[in-house]
């Protein structure tokens, strides 16, 4: 039997699998957590296991980890300390868990975006998760998954719109990264832009404006309201880049997988020209490019089952 526990800047989900077979699960709100371990060892119910695998949504630095969005710690040493009856006990980054999960995910699990190869196809892959921060990693050709911080590279402007964007934002956060864009965060910082934006006013961001919900901007553009519309081409047109320049960093043959949280919710605006513009927009990488295809990871709990994958790797 084994454990995996998914810790996320919004929600830290726990499942239980026996035989490779969920037994249980349960989502937990992870700002609500005080102490992960007992959470953890509550929810195991006493039951023995044999591995114990965490994925974790931030950088794991030795014995600490800090998640990004919410600035709570665990220390790894004390969770291995007090879960010492465990013989196996992994840490990885969300990002790595989710590239052990491509294998392991059924074919429904995917939904074609561009081109036209299947979710097996070999090559290297590249991941692009969007939810509470914005997650990128890579498999590898020899199945080998790569941890990375790709998210909070410099967001690099395309026209003079996303100059004023990017110009507008760093009032707010001094540097601008992709998941300033890109996360959910990213719905309510685009929306805000443009709103300024189209009454001419040149003013910068400020960490002191209320900010609206992303869900409330999703509820407009289903309502029909032009600048939720726009906000989401806006987000459609950077998003294609951020996903060219990923499956050209990671020379990425074997496709781009869109995953995360939002991903679903957001699926209806995400423009497939508008994304394919962007995209193959790399100058003489353009026809290498087209052969790249890009699917949507439609199952929530991809990171839950790449950790569970890892835990029957040998050590």
């Amino acid at each position: 039997m084994i454990m995996t526990v998914d810790i996320g800047g919004t929600k830290t989900m726990c499942s239980l699998w026996d035989n490779d077979k969920l037994e249980k699960r349960q989502k937990f709100v992870t700002s609500s957590i005080c102490d992960f371990a007992g959470t953890v060892r509550e929810f195991a119910d006493g039951k023995p296991l044999e591995s114990l695998c965490f994925s974790l949504a931030g950088p794991i630095r030795e014995n600490r980890f800090e998640l990004t969005n919410t600035g709570q710690v665990l220390y790894l040493q004390e969770v291995r300390e007090r879960f010492s009856d465990v013989p196996k006990v992994a840490f990885l980054n969300d990002l790595e868990a989710l590239a052990y999960s491509l294998p392991a995910l059924s074919a429904e699990s995917f939904s074609l975006f561009r081109g036209s190869a299947a979710p097996d196809a070999p090559g290297a892959k590249a991941i692009v998760s969007l939810g509470t921060g914005l997650g990128i990693s890579a498999v590898t050709k020899e199945g080998i998954a790569l941890a990375s911080e790709g998210g909070h590279i410099d967001f690099a402007p395309r026209d003079a719109q996303q100059l004023r964007l990017l110009s507008y934002l760093e009032g707010k956060y001094s540097h601008v990264s992709y998941e300033r864009l890109l996360a959910g965060q990213g719905i309510s910082n685009l929306y805000q832009f443009l709103a300024a934006d189209k009454t001419g006013s040149h003013r910068k961001a400020s960490a002191d404006d209320t900010p609206i919900e992303p869900a409330k901007v999703t509820e407009k553009a289903f309502a029909g309201e032009e600048t939720a519309l726009e906000t989401f081409r806006l987000f459609t047109r950077i998003l294609g880049a951020v996903c060219g320049n990923f499956a050209l960093t990671f020379m990425a043959e074997g496709g781009v997988y869109l995953s995360g949280g939002i991903v679903p919710k957001i699926l209806p605006f995400l423009d497939k020209e508008l994304f394919e513009e962007a995209f193959l927009d790399k100058g003489r990488f353009r026809e290498w490019l087209e052969q790249v295809p890009v699917h949507v990871i439609l199952d929530e709990t991809a990171p839950s089952i790449g950790a569970a994958a890892y835990c029957y790797l040998p050590d």
